[in-house]
């Protein structure tokens, strides 16, 4: 069931200093093994940050967060939607709203990774119509995979 309560917010760019605070609270609320420093260095070294914000009575209840990897690869880097919320179609119309702005800008690959543990975000990029492309253990003996959807 859709929550027709909940609004949503894009930002292009590195979002200003509050909102950048409010996204990584609810990044450390989300992943329990949350790298606040990992994740602030990261979004302001990529370029062309693109984010989808979710807001429920102007709560953010969920993000996902996005950059360019190449002329022609979009990367969707994280997400993910506090626990109340989840099972609402929330994390669905993010990614639904981050893939309009991948084609609108003209990629032709939309990626992103998760993890075996990350069931629901699997689930999610399966049902959306991504690939598997690769499989691969990172260097703190993590298994990724990674996903892909050509947009056209």
């Amino acid at each position: 069931m859709e929550d027709n309560n909940i609004k949503y917010l894009t930002v292009e760019g590195l979002p200003e200093k509050d909102l950048l605070s409010e996204i990584l609270n609810l990044y450390q609320d989300i992943f329990n093994d949350a790298d606040s420093k990992f994740f602030v260095e990261r979004i302001q070294h990529e370029s062309n940050i693109f984010s989808v914000l979710a807001y429920s009575n102007n709560e953010l209840v969920g993000f996902k967060i996005g950059y360019r990897k190449n002329k022609e690869r979009f990367y969707s880097w994280i997400g993910g939607v506090k626990k109340a919320y989840r099972n609402l179609g929330v994390g669905k119309e993010l990614a639904r709203l981050q893939e309009i702005y991948a084609k609108e800008m003209g990629y032709k690959v939309l990626q992103n990774k998760s993890m075996n543990r990350f069931k629901p975000m699997m689930i999610l990029n399966l049902k959306n119509g991504f690939n598997i492309t690769k499989v691969y253990t990172n260097e703190k003996g993590q298994t990724k995979i990674v996903f892909e959807k050509t947009l056209y």
